[in-house]
């Protein structure tokens, strides 16, 4: 009998609470996605929670569960993901902050991504930014559009402090003052006195000049010290691969020992390159066990309070990414996959949620529990809950065959 192979589909920040604006419905639910609904009514649907009770709501938690890792014991941080994918070793007495480039005018935080700035002008600014600001025990890592990381040094016995340091993402504080959020505790000083002195710099920068949404300040949050994390290898006995547009999932995939892939083209928005990455996880999939297909666009849309744009991005997520599956699993029954979210993305607050999300498992060796279609509402009716969001992924590697009854669940 072949070893079954593993194919992660995740649609970052998907799911969504039902909206006044699309009649009490959420964007999921009014989506034509014919390609999962399909696989929903092939397999087992349900819910799962993959962020656990006391940790802030956010990709790097939310990823982590669907990997099959338990935040709770493995989460430091998600600047230290990012800087793994970019293979920056953190020295002792150096902390990684997440570094978005951001729009801040009138004193509100206009827009977390400076207009979805391109990376090529990004580097740019980072660069300007490494020169400017000589004078701070920093150094700046450029990453991808808005995405970059920042590495500080503020010395061994700081460290605790600048850890600790309360920082705000910048997506949650779209259109609102942005004072009130800046960073707060011990160490803090540095971290807003870097911030300001990033204004001058990159407000006078020619690339600003012709930007209808400038970067004018950089937003520092995020931060940790590396994670201690066990292997694909070591834990499941698979290889794998990871292709995303992001640092942090990339990040993940890296200290989970699996390959990075990358795509030309993929961007972490709606115009990603998502016939390559499907391309790529084909690819993946002839050599490896585990491929972990990321789409980072409904979670963008999410932040921008654009449910046409979150529906369109779901669609997209289902006949790009999803649809192209559907003939390789019947050619394939070797393979199993898995469909999700990462968390609740609200289009109403704009923002990140906890609270559980859909799920749906088909392929090698599943059986059917009955879902006419994928969705918040029609996984609720199954009655399948999982409240540790990674014993899904851990229990959806290792058994043999799956059904409703193959979860710890009472209800089910």
């Amino acid at each position: 009998m072949a070893k079954t192979r593993h194919l992660i589909l995740l649609g970052d920040g998907m799911a969504d609470f039902p909206l006044t604006a699309l009649h009490g419905r959420t964007p999921l639910e009014v989506a034509n996605t014919p390609a999962m609904d399909t696989m929903a009514r092939n397999g087992v649907t349900g819910l799962f929670c993959p962020i656990p009770d006391g940790l802030a709501p956010g990709s790097d938690v939310g990823n982590l569960s669907v990997f099959g890792y338990d935040p709770q014991a493995t989460y430091s941080g998600r600047a230290p993901l990012e800087a793994a994918n970019q293979g920056l070793d953190l020295r002792p007495g150096q902390v990684a902050f997440r570094c978005n480039l951001v729009t801040l005018r009138d004193g509100l935080m206009e827009d977390f991504t400076a207009g979805h700035i391109a990376t090529e002008d990004a580097i740019v600014l980072v660069d300007a930014l490494t020169e400017g600001l000589r004078q701070f025990p920093v150094f700046f890592s450029a990453g991808v559009s808005y995405r970059h990381l920042t590495i500080v040094t503020p010395g061994a016995e700081a460290i605790g402090d600048m850890v600790a340091l309360a920082c705000t993402p910048p997506h949650d504080i779209t259109g609102k003052p942005f004072a009130p959020h800046l960073p707060q505790g011990p160490g803090a000083d540095l971290v807003v006195e870097l911030m300001e002195a990033s204004r001058p710099i990159l407000e006078a920068h020619p690339i600003n000049a012709a930007r209808q949404t400038p970067a004018t300040s950089i937003w520092l949050w995020g931060q940790g010290l590396p994670p201690t994390m066990s292997s694909y290898a070591e834990r499941f006995d698979l290889t794998g691969a990871v292709i995303s547009a992001v640092d942090l999932v990339k990040g993940i995939g890296v200290c989970a020992g699996l390959r990075v892939l990358d795509v030309p083209g993929a961007t972490g928005y709606l115009d990603t390159n998502y016939e390559g990455k499907v391309s790529a996880a084909k690819a993946a999939l002839d050599k490896a066990d585990f491929v972990y297909l990321h789409v980072e666009a409904p979670d963008e849309a999410s932040h921008e309070g654009d449910v046409k744009l979150k529906i369109r991005a779901i669609e997209d997520f289902d006949s790009r990414i999803v649809a192209p599956w559907l003939a390789y699993c019947q050619e394939n029954p070797d393979l199993r996959i898995l469909v999700c979210p990462d968390h609740i993305t609200s289009i109403d607050s704009r923002t990140h949620a906890g609270g559980p999300v859909p799920f749906l498992i088909v392929g090698a060796g599943v059986s059917a529990n009955g879902a006419p279609a994928y969705s918040e509402a029609e996984a609720k009716k199954t009655g399948l809950l999982i409240p540790e969001g990674h014993a899904l992924t851990q229990r959806w590697i290792e058994a043999e065959t799956l059904d409703v009854y193959s979860f710890d669940n009472p209800s089910a």
